[in-house]
């Protein structure tokens, strides 16, 4: 294991112009990979139509679930770039060290303000989640051919940030948006404001010049297909998410989706930056240089379990309910998590 410090890192290859890395990568892994945001929503379903679990019973091992087998392994990856990382920590040195108040913070605010944890944390993790795809966007037109101006940049923006809200404010406005076991508040001073329908008029003003401009790419011959795949297919699943019931367990099949695929594509950045000689930690320069991936989830997944023992342990210490102890938990370090992929998603460049 040692010795593979000392191994020129495999390259990657066959990289194709357009794609992140392929198509045979990028459609299974980044796109289509869609397919895993109905499954926690069925798992659910499933456990409560056979009666081997109550409605509340099947909300946490669903929340359980996802932390221990994507959500995690993909948070705790953020290390590699962070603090396994002595250029970034040189480079970055304070923003690194305020990362580390943010556990002390969700703690306080989860003992003595927990709605207002919840909102902040759902608030935050909606817009992180559509911010991956917006990084994604600015790959693929990394990797593109042609250039693209402003606005149609930020046309594709607009839809990816928009698709969200319309149906997910109406939810929040009457008040059946449940969150960590708590209602997420709607003020009663914006009720007459209309926010529901004015999100779905900005969002179908989005959703309108997004379909010309992208017909006029394709006509040109301009146009992306990886991006326009990925931006249809999230604006489908964004629009059509909040309209289930149990909104709890459908938003974390949106971030079983967002964690897959953010596990693969920091797997790929680090093999890129290896390559680069950018990685100087033997660590993790070992865990990419190996060309399956195993090695580099598992190690991921252990910490992970430490992550999960430490909120059964929470909850068999404490009054606090399960849902109480696993966001008091996994917010702690999901907020840093969040915290530097502000910082990972300005940085299109590693891609290259």
């Amino acid at each position: 294991m040692a010795a593979l410090a000392g191994v020129a890192p495999a390259p990657i290859s066959r990289r194709e112009p357009g794609w992140i890395y392929k198509p045979s990568w990028d459609l299974p892994l980044l796109i289509f990979s869609a397919v895993l945001v109905p499954l926690p929503f069925l798992v659910a379903w499933g456990a409560q139509i056979s009666g081997w679990m109550k409605q509340q019973q099947a909300v946490d091992l669903i929340n359980i679930a996802v932390a221990a087998l994507v959500g995690g392994p993909h948070l705790f990856s953020t290390i590699t770039y962070t603090f396994l990382d002595g250029r970034f920590l040189a480079r970055h040195r304070r923003y690194a060290v305020l990362a580390l108040a943010l556990p002390a913070v969700v703690v306080y605010l989860g003992l003595y303000h927990y709605l207002f944890l919840i909102t902040f944390f759902f608030t935050w993790a909606s817009l992180h989640v559509l911010h991956q795809i917006i990084y994604l966007t600015d790959c693929y037109r990394r990797r593109s051919r042609h250039a693209e101006q402003t606005w149609s940049r930020l046309v594709d923006y607009g839809l990816i940030l928009t698709g969200l809200y319309p149906i997910g404010l109406y939810k929040l406005s009457l008040r059946q948006f449940f969150v960590g076991g708590v209602v997420l508040p709607y003020p009663d001073a914006v009720q007459g404001w209309h926010l529901p329908v004015l999100a779905g008029v900005v969002f179908a003003l989005f959703l309108t010049a997004w379909i010309a401009k992208t017909v006029a790419e394709f006509r040109d011959g301009r146009a992306s297909v990886p991006k326009t795949l990925l931006i249809g297919i999230t604006t489908v699943v964004s629009f059509l998410l909040p309209l289930g019931s149990n909104l709890d367990v459908l938003f974390q099949g949106y971030n079983t989706w967002h964690s897959f695929q953010y596990l693969f594509l920091l797997w790929l950045i680090n093999r890129l930056r290896d390559q680069r000689g950018e990685i100087e930690n033997g660590l993790v320069r070992r865990l990419v240089r190996r060309d399956s991936m195993v090695v580099y989830y598992l190690c991921f997944l252990a910490a992970t379990g430490i992550m999960v023992l430490l909120t059964l342990l929470v909850r068999a210490l404490t009054p606090l309910p399960a849902d109480r102890s696993y966001f008091v938990v996994v917010l702690s370090v999901l907020l840093m998590h969040y915290y530097f992929d502000h910082f990972l998603f300005s940085q299109p460049r590693l891609v290259e």
